[in-house]
This record gives C-alpha cells, sequence and structure tokens, in this order.
C-alpha cells in the first residue's frame, strides 16, 4: 500500500502541475503531464500496489483519491473555459475576416458598364 500512495502523491502534484499549466494556456505540457498522470494512476491502482489493505491505510487512500477527484474537476474546467476562450477568439477572427473583405471589396473602383447596345462615338 505504501507504493500506491507515493504513486498517488506523484499524480496529484502532476495533477496541479497539468493544472497550472492550463491556466497559463499551454496546453501541449499540460497534454503530457495528463498522460504522465493516467499511466502513474494506473500503476496505483493495480493490484500490487493495493494487496495488504489496512483499515487506516484504506481511510488515507480515500483521502488521497477524494484529492483527486477534485482536482481532476477543476483541470476539467479550467479545459473548459480555454474550449470557450478558443471558440470565442475564433468567433472574433471570422468577424475581423469578413470585416477586412468587405472594407475590400468597398476601396476597389468599380468598372465601367460595357454594352454593345451604347454607343461609344455619340
Amino acid at each position: 500500500m505504501h507504493a500506491a500512495f507515493k504513486l498517488l502523491d506523484k499524480a496529484i502534484e502532476l495533477g496541479r502541475q497539468e493544472l497550472a499549466h492550463l491556466a497559463a494556456g499551454d496546453v501541449d505540457k499540460a497534454e503530457a503531464l495528463a498522460f504522465g498522470r493516467d499511466t502513474l494512476l494506473n500503476q496505483a491502482l493495480s493490484e500490487e500496489s493495493l494487496e495488504t489493505p489496512a483499515n487506516q491505510s484504506l481511510d488515507e487512500l480515500l483521502d488521497r483519491l477524494t484529492e483527486l477527484k477534485d482536482l481532476q474537476a477543476k483541470i476539467i474546467d479550467e479545459a473548459g473555459r480555454l474550449h470557450k476562450d478558443l471558440g470565442d477568439q475564433m468567433r472574433r477572427t471570422d468577424q475581423e475576416q469578413k470585416r477586412h473583405a468587405g472594407y475590400g471589396r468597398a476601396s476597389r473602383p468599380t468598372q465601367r458598364i460595357q454594352s454593345h447596345y451604347i454607343s461609344q462615338t455619340s
């Protein structure tokens, strides 16, 4: 059980780092930490790590898992905020492109009407 506690503590620390990177907008580093955290959690919750349960150990394990659950909720909230911000930024960019295209069309001179029915000599 001692190995499971060490692995869970490492996973909690990686989760905190992941949250910090998400808050800073560094999604690539946060993704790498998320995969590392997943690996640690799988190792910590494997049968080898949880072989000898004791009542006190189960309470400590529950405390760490609850902390991880709360940390995961914070990470999900931060990722949702980043997703919303990215969508808003994409909409603003699209509106700016449309506005610039409108300015471009308005600033070009219009072509003269070329008609075969209008005499050029009169």
